[in-house]
């Protein structure tokens, strides 16, 4: 565990007047997310309402639950997800209860990911979890919900740029974490929590090394106060990552750009301390280049 410096309270007060803003910002960029998720929610339920499912319903008039299921299942192997889609939202509203309509649940959620509307599928998922919550199944649903979250933001942005787990929205890797951690602690025996534990490693590192692009960027804009709360969150919440060694660096400069140079010495000794072999020990720690999404992201 890194010692660290506990900033004094003019710092604090200088904080909230200087940066709370640009913290705001951030929090209120990731809510409007959720409200937009939940809007176009709504609109996509409203669009498969009857008249869409209308054509579904008369195929599959007099069928059984199992038959039904399996016909649902096997659009879903073929990766026809839009056929899935419908059968399975007609299985759930025909027969709401039961073995079939569980897992048909799930099944819907894996669909409305892999589909146009991958928003729903988080919904569903949790409305599982709350409907079933001692389903035998369980540890597959948070798995899912922890899998969505962590593969869910894989569009043209990550793809054109290569962008990686650390320039995504934090709130959506957090989330995959909290259910992979859920699966590891309640099902230490499931056959999907030794997957769910490495991506929860992964996801350690790609939150710590995002707070780092902040504070990177919080420094280049000479917002030294955002930059140092950021760096202090890193080494709170993540103190076994690889970036608490850069995270110190960025706490003296920051500390001497502010005039507080007794904090910057004190920093700078306890990154001598406990990175003996840093880079930083003799050479100050300068501002280097991001890609462009990683400031977007900030």
């Amino acid at each position: 565990m890194v010692k660290t410096i506990v900033s004094p309270s003019k710092l604090s007060e200088i904080f909230i007047l200087k940066s709370g803003v640009m913290e705001k910002d951030i929090k209120l960029r990731s809510y409007l997310k959720y409200i937009l998720a939940i809007i176009v929610s709504s609109i996509v339920l409203v669009a498969c309402s009857s008249d869409n499912l209308d054509p579904i319903r008369e195929e599959t008039k007099g069928w059984t639950v199992e038959k039904m299921y399996n016909e649902a299942n096997e659009q879903l192997t073929k990766h026809n997800w839009s056929k899935a889609i419908k059968l399975y939202e007609v299985l759930e509203a025909t027969y709401p209860y039961g073995t079939y309509a569980q897992q048909g649940m799930l099944d819907l959620a894996f669909a409305y990911y892999n589909s146009d509307t991958p928003e729903l599928a988080i919904p569903e998922i949790d409305m599982f979890i709350r409907t079933y919550p001692t389903n035998v199944n369980m540890d597959y649903a948070l798995y899912l919900k922890g899998y969505i979250n962590y593969y869910n933001d894989n569009g043209l942005l990550a793809r054109f740029s290569k962008q990686d787990l650390s320039e995504r929205d934090p709130k959506g890797l957090k989330d995959a974490y909290a259910a992979f951690a859920e699966v590891v602690s309640r099902f230490p025996q499931s056959k999907y929590a030794p997957d769910a534990s490495e991506k929860m490693n992964r996801l350690v590192n790609a939150l710590a090394r995002g707070e780092l692009f902040r504070a990177r960027y919080y420094m280049q804009i000479k917002a030294y106060i955002a930059g140092l709360n950021r760096t202090q969150l890193l080494i709170k919440s993540y103190p076994n990552t690889i970036y608490v060694e850069e995270a110190l660096a960025i706490q003296v400069v920051a500390y001497r750009e502010l005039g507080e140079l007794t904090l910057s010495q004190q920093t700078q000794e306890i990154l001598n301390i406990n990175f003996p072999q840093s880079q930083y020990k003799n050479h100050p720690w300068v501002f280097q280049d991001m890609p462009w999404y990683s400031f977007w992201r900030s």
